[in-house]
Order: structure tokens, then C-alpha cells, then sequence
């Protein structure tokens, strides 16, 4: 099987790259080699290789600079895997997308199955969307969307580092606790993305770490985990505005993944235990 990663220089798209079977013939290309915005360099790109898959990492993930830059967010999260999509269409590929729980707003009171109604509050969700709907309208029988959310690993800027990082600076820490997702840890849904390649995933598929947490929740095992002495304490998300608005409750609902490949991913707090040692000896 012959893969075509592209972002693979971003967290998830290392994370990917180091979790690929050994079976599989990958190119994984950065965002130096092949920019996805670029639709006559993805053509080649596509055209050259002949990949039986694409896996597109690559995507604009500020979701607050998003705010100020939506052209720059839409080149990347819209127009790049629709480029991408024609590109598989024309060689006869199909097109795994990776996508993001800021399609819901937040108001559900259960976790997000596939099929519920989207209404993303930020630019940064609204670009995934047109994303997501333009690969499902030129690869509506050859494409695999990934929807997941709180990713947290190496390679890239993360809500985990952040916390870790500034409870080395500070005595306090205030963090929001009326948010609610599934955190999840890049290594664990690199390895998830190629069991759906492997089962041949067809659709939307809602991935993420068992669990449910909060900001808050998350902050707190983090530092348990490192072992640091700093105080944690919980606020609302009034109490800490930002540009973006996300959304209150956007859990999803993997069962679907589950089904499909038999098995759970595990759940997040041993993929954060798992990150913070890892951290550690990186910086020891």
C-alpha cells in the first residue's frame, strides 16, 4: 500500500509518520515540500506518486489567529483538501481528512454522534467544515474524514506544554472548567488512523482518547503527572475570554470507531501520563 502523507512536519503528521506499518510505502511530505493551498503543485505532487491513500495532517490550527486571518485559515483548511480531493479523484486515490469537533456548537447535552447537525462559532471551524463538505462532494464514495479533538503531543504547540511549561513559572494557575471534550494524544490517534486505513474506513469517523474532561481536569493531571507544586484552580470561560469562541460541550462519540476497528483507544489520562514522561526525559 502506497501512502502520501501530507503536514508531515506538524504533530500529528510526525506522530503519524512514526506509527506507519512497516508494510507500507510512505511519502511524507512537509509543508517545505508540498503546500496544500497550492493546487497545480498538489496535482503533480499526486500525479507523481500514486499514493492508493492520502492522509492530509496539514491545516491551519489557530484557532484564535483564525479570527484576524480567515483567508489564510480557508486556503489551508478548505481549499487545500479540496485540492487534495481532485487531485484523487483524477488518479483514482482516496483522501483521509483530518477534521475537528469545532464543526458542533457545543450545545447538545450528550457526546456528538457523525450524523448531528454542525454549527461551528469560529472561522477556524467554519474553514474545516467547507473542508469537510467539499472532500465529501468530489470524493463521495473514496473518502475517510477524522473527526477529533484536544490533540496534545510532541512536535507542536499544545494546551498540555502550555500548562507544564507555565506551571514552571508561576505559584497559581487558572484554568477554564466549563468546557468539555476528549483530550487525545497524537501517538494514539496516528496509530488509530492507520487501523481505519487498514479496514479500509469509509465516511465520517469520530475519533478521540476514552474519557471525558475539562480544561481544568486536564491541567491538573498534567501537573500531578510532572510533579509539580503549583496551585490549580478552576474558572469559567467568561472568566477568560478570547477572540475565538469555542464550543461548551463538543464530545464526540467514537463508538462508531470502535465498532469499526473492535477496539477502544485508550483512555486519555494514560496517554498524558505517557506524554509527561516523555516530556520529562526530554528535558531532563
Amino acid at each position: 500500500m502506497r501512502v502520501l502523507l501530507v503536514g508531515a512536519g506538524g504533530m500529528l503528521g510526525s506522530a503519524v509518520r512514526r506509527a506507519a506499518p512497516s508494510a507500507s510505502e510512505l511519502v511524507a511530505l512537509r509543508h517545505a515540500d508540498l503546500a496544500v493551498e497550492d493546487a497545480r503543485a498538489v496535482a503533480e505532487a499526486v500525479r507523481r506518486e500514486r499514493p492508493d491513500w492520502i492522509i492530509n495532517c496539514a491545516g491551519y490550527t489557530q484557532v484564535d489567529r483564525a479570527e484576524a486571518e480567515p483567508e489564510a485559515a480557508q486556503r489551508v483548511n478548505a481549499e487545500g483538501p479540496a485540492n487534495l480531493a481532485r487531485a484523487a479523484h483524477q488518479t483514482g486515490a482516496r483522501l483521509l481528512q483530518i477534521s475537528t469537533d469545532y464543526v458542533f456548537d457545543g450545545t447538545a447535552t450528550r457526546p456528538y454522534r457523525e450524523d448531528d447537525p454542525v454549527g461551528p462559532l469560529n472561522v477556524y471551524g467554519r474553514t474545516k467544515l467547507a473542508g469537510e463538505q467539499t472532500v465529501q462532494e468530489i470524493l463521495p464514495r473514496s473518502h475517510l474524514i477524522v473527526r477529533t479533538q484536544w490533540l496534545f503531543g510532541e512536535g507542536g504547540r499544545n494546551f498540555v506544554a502550555t500548562i507544564l511549561r507555565l506551571a514552571r513559572e508561576r505559584s497559581e494557575l487558572k484554568v477554564v472548567n466549563d468546557q468539555h471534550g476528549r483530550p487525545t494524544y497524537a501517538p494514539d490517534l496516528a496509530g488509530a488512523l492507520w487501523k481505519l486505513i487498514a479496514y479500509d474506513a469509509r465516511g465520517t469517523v469520530h475519533c478521540a482518547n476514552e474519557g471525558e474532561a475539562t480544561w481544568f481536569d486536564v491541567a491538573t493531571a498534567a501537573v500531578g503527572a510532572a510533579g509539580l507544586r503549583v496551585r490549580v484552580e478552576p474558572c469559567t470561560t467568561t472568566d477568560m475570554p478570547r477572540p475565538a469562541p469555542r464550543p461548551a460541550f463538543s464530545v464526540l462519540d467514537c463508538a462508531r470507531y470502535t465498532t469499526l476497528v473492535r477496539s477502544p483507544m485508550q483512555p486519555w489520562a494514560a496517554g498524558l501520563a505517557e506524554y509527561v514522561r516523555r516530556t520529562n526525559r526530554l528535558t531532563a
